[in-house]
Order: C-alpha cells, then sequence, then structure tokens
C-alpha cells in the first residue's frame, strides 16, 4: 500500500486544496459487514435511519452511541449489495467491532477488518469532480450519496467510489475511493496527472479544521453527545429506539445540551491573528474563559491557515451553551500563562450533516 509522507503543512497544498482538488491517503477504518442481518443490526443500533430495504449503492452517515448517549463513533454505511462497507474514525476500528459484537445475539452477522488490504483516498475541492471525471469513468451525477464500481481502463482493477453526504457548508466537493492496496499507487498518480495535487497529513488535518469538521479523539469521544458535537442532521429523532435514544431524545425535548461544538477565531491584543508566539501549538488544549475569568469552555484543535493579508489561526473548541453565541469573543488561558492578550472569537457553530431531520414525507 502506498503511504504518503507526512512533509508537515504547506501553504500551497492548502490553496490547491481550497482552490482546485486534492488527492491525500484517508486514515478512516474499513469494516467489512456480511450477513442478512447487517443493516437491520445498524438501524436499530445507531442514531439514523439505516433502511434495511434500501437498494445497493445506498450510502448513510449515522452515530453509534453508548447507553449513555455518548459517541463512540460516527460511521458512513455504504451498502456494496452482498456486504456493507463500513467506513469508522480513525483507530476506532475495534472499538466498533467491541459495540457491534456486544449487541449481536442472534443475527447473521460477520464482521472483518479490512483496513489493511483496502486502501482509502479521499479527494476534494471545488474541482474534485472535474478531476474523478477525467482520471477514471465514473458516472456524470456526482451529487447523490453513493458508491459504486468503476474501472480505471482495460488494464487497471475495479475500485470503488464512493459519495458520502453533502456537508451544507459549501466547502467544496468530497468524495472517496477504495482500491486493492497493490494499486492504490496507480490510482494516484491517475489522479495527479488528471489536476489533483497530493497533499500531507499536516495539511489535510489543517483542511479539516478550516472546514469545521470534527475528528474522534479531539471533537468526538465518549465525553460528547453527538447534539453536542453537532451532528444533529445524523439522527432521526422520528424512528425507532436505539442504543443512547432515551438520553439524546430528552437533551433535545428538553434543550438540556450544556455546550456545544464552535468554530474559533484568534486574535491578540492590536488585531493580530498569527496567534503569538504559541502558535497552533501552544493554543490546542487551552481553556476559554469570560471576562470576568469564569471557565467557559476548551480549544480542542487548532491550523494555522493562509490568507490574503497573511496566515490566521483558526480552531474549534467546546463552549458552554450560554456562551455559544456568534460573535462572542471570549479569553483564551494558555496553562503557562503566555496566553495572556490572546483572545477567541466565536465564528460558527458547526452542524456537519445540517439541522435537525424533518419526519419523513415532509
Amino acid at each position: 500500500m502506498t503511504a504518503f509522507a507526512d512533509a508537515g503543512y504547506r501553504a500551497d497544498e492548502y490553496r490547491a486544496a481550497v482552490d482546485g482538488a486534492a488527492v491525500f491517503a484517508s486514515p478512516a477504518g474499513r469494516l467489512r459487514l456480511v450477513g442478512v442481518d447487517a443493516r437491520d443490526l445498524l438501524n436499530r443500533l445507531s442514531t439514523n435511519l439505516i433502511d434495511p430495504d434500501a437498494a445497493p449503492g445506498s450510502v448513510d452517515v449515522t452515530v453509534l452511541t453508548s447507553d449513555r448517549g455518548r459517541i463512540v463513533d460516527l460511521v458512513y454505511v455504504a451498502h456494496c449489495g452482498d456486504c456493507q462497507l463500513l467506513l469508522t474514525s480513525p483507530g476506532q476500528q475495534a472499538a466498533v467491532i467491541e459495540f457491534l459484537d456486544k449487541y449481536t445475539i442472534m443475527e447473521d452477522l460477520e464482521v472483518e477488518d479490512v483496513s489493511g488490504a483496502l486502501a482509502m483516498f479521499t479527494v476534494t475541492g471545488p474541482a474534485a469532480g472535474d478531476v474523478l471525471r477525467r482520471a477514471l469513468p465514473v458516472v456524470d451525477d456526482l451529487t447523490v450519496p453513493g458508491i459504486c464500481t468503476i474501472s480505471g481502463g482495460d488494464d487497471a482493477v475495479p475500485i470503488r467510489l464512493i459519495v458520502p453526504p453533502a456537508h451544507p457548508d459549501g466547502d467544496g466537493a468530497e468524495f472517496y475511493l477504495l482500491a486493492d492496496g497493490d494499486d492504490a499507487a496507480t490510482t494516484v498518480a491517475a489522479l495527479e496527472s488528471a489536476g489533483a495535487v497530493r497533499i500531507s497529513d499536516a495539511t489535510a488535518e489543517a483542511l479539516r479544521i478550516a472546514r469545521r469538521r470534527p475528528r474522534y479523539g479531539a471533537e468526538m469521544s465518549d465525553t460528547y453527545n453527538p447534539l453536542e458535537a453537532g451532528l444533529i442532521g445524523a439522527i432521526d429523532f422520528h424512528k425507532g429506539c436505539y442504543i443512547g435514544q432515551e438520553v439524546i431524545a430528552r437533551l433535545d425535548t428538553y434543550e438540556k445540551v450544556q455546550k456545544y461544538l464552535v468554530a474559533l477565531r484568534f486574535q491578540i491584543d492590536g488585531g493580530s491573528d498569527d496567534g503569538g508566539s504559541d502558535g497552533p501549538d501552544g493554543l490546542a488544549g487551552a481553556q476559554l474563559v469570560d471576562g470576568a475569568g469564569k471557565a467557559m469552555g476548551l480549544v480542542t484543535s487548532v491550523a494555522r491557515l493562509p490568507g490574503a493579508d497573511g496566515d490566521g489561526i483558526v480552531g474549534l473548541g467546546y463552549v458552554r451553551t450560554v456562551a455559544a453565541e456568534i460573535g462572542n469573543v471570549l479569553d483564551v488561558s494558555v496553562r503557562d500563562g503566555n496566553g495572556v492578550g490572546i483572545k477567541a472569537e466565536i465564528a460558527a457553530r458547526p452542524q456537519l450533516f445540517g439541522g435537525e431531520k424533518p419526519p419523513l414525507g415532509e
């Protein structure tokens, strides 16, 4: 399998992803679920509607939660016909397998971790669709979520193209390509020849933060519930019960969510937004406080981004509901005291898949 060397964050790579098309090796876990009960079980265990009778080719996004309503993982379910391909957060394969095993009793289900055998790449950016059409004979409509098998030519083995549910933030299309490990290099070469720029892991991470997308281990974990993490669009409040359903429904009905994921824009005294000497590394993990010094939240992820007027520092974090208004400015409290004078403005309250889903048929 081809591995991308992480040469560190590069502004030119970032601009290529924002203005054109980029490709990078995805660290997502890949699980193969086989058995007639796979989709029905996922529907009964997770937050979103996973139709057991859906036609092959469908792709759904859903959240696995604990009995306390906390996030086990955010997963994509691709219906491949004879199996389900489950995309997990990086490193969460074992946790997801354990979760499924715990609640599989008499169901017909086998789970195999194919992450090592199946390479996965993300193609992203406003020109990503055009790059795919030039590199591979894909279908014309790349706007509808789904999975299909395509071929890169007469001598190429088939690869799978996944069009995930769209993020309503309008920051460029995103597609996933999966191929046997031995054919990964050929796949990437074709994408690069068609105009995609290969970017490092560090640049991909900066892009994630700029696009306000939560990552497991930072903005998603068993510390947070899906409502706090802005994942309400991956919850179906009109379906039947699932693990954690009662807790999540009660939080939503009685408006008891204590904190929200927010996008942050950092500034230091004098109007600069370069993050000062601390930079991104010094701000990650910092506490957010109000003017009276009362704790209001926590910075979870930070990135330095290129801009027309110089580099800027943005991030993600959690802020208590009472203070989580867009435009609100909080002080940054870094443990060693070097954060004096640094402020964080709440730029947005991200909802990765949009707001609450209406009842079926509306």
